[in-house]
């Protein structure tokens, strides 16, 4: 699924430096304005989730939503790169119910930036349905986004210091699986995560590798 938003806010964040190169990464610093982006997609996301005839009893249950993986390192390091931007939003679990998106991936276009755009070798696809999903990713105007979303067993009307614990135990007891098949939480362990959602909290750090 491909999420898209209305551009009025695009002009103002890429005015300087503002570049259309294709790179695996890029070195460009990942600035507020670049969360601030992420954050307006992540809404469009959220509410693409919870509309009427999908989930519209999650949109009053949204915790938090964090940019992880390799742009959250980037953004704290300036030296990592941003390949694409890995964006996760967090839910307050149904109780006695499973939550129906713990599977679910969709993705949106950056749009133009100082990040530059992605690039893609169609060459090295390891088949016909990733050759065509990277096709059609190479047509975006700047970077990938990908949204994920996860349910935590918190109280919806909690206070955002036990939500945002609740994430970080979450990665917490991701990373210390030794099993061979990683959880998704393994993996952000190992990187960085920072926070998109609420507002007042941007840019703070939920927790970093080491």
């Amino acid at each position: 699924m491909e999420i898209a938003v209305g551009r009025c806010d695009i002009e103002r964040m890429a005015q300087v430096g503002v570049t259309s190169r294709r790179s695996a990464r890029s070195q460009a610093a990942l600035t507020e304005e670049h969360l601030a982006r992420l954050a307006a997609l992540a809404e469009a996301d959220h509410q693409a989730f919870t509309r009427v005839r999908g989930r519209p009893e999650y949109r009053s249950r949204r915790l938090a939503v964090v940019l992880a993986q390799g742009a959250a390192r980037h953004f704290l390091d300036g030296r990592t790169g941003v390949k694409d931007l890995d964006v996760w939003t967090f839910y307050a679990a149904i109780p006695g119910i499973r939550f129906p998106a713990d599977r679910r991936e969709t993705h949106a276009d950056f749009g133009p930036s100082s990040l530059g755009r992605q690039a893609y070798d169609l060459t090295a696809a390891r088949n016909a349905r990733e050759r065509a999903l990277w096709r059609r990713w190479s047509a975006y105007e700047g970077r990938r986004v990908d949204f994920m979303m996860r349910a935590l067993q918190v109280d919806v009307d909690g206070s955002l210091s036990v939500v945002l614990q609740a994430v970080r135990d979450w990665v917490a007891q991701g990373s210390r699986i030794t099993a061979s098949s990683k959880p998704s939480a393994w993996y952000l362990s190992k990187k960085a995560g920072v926070l998109l959602y609420p507002e007042s909290r941007r840019g703070e750090v939920l927790w970093r590798s080491g």
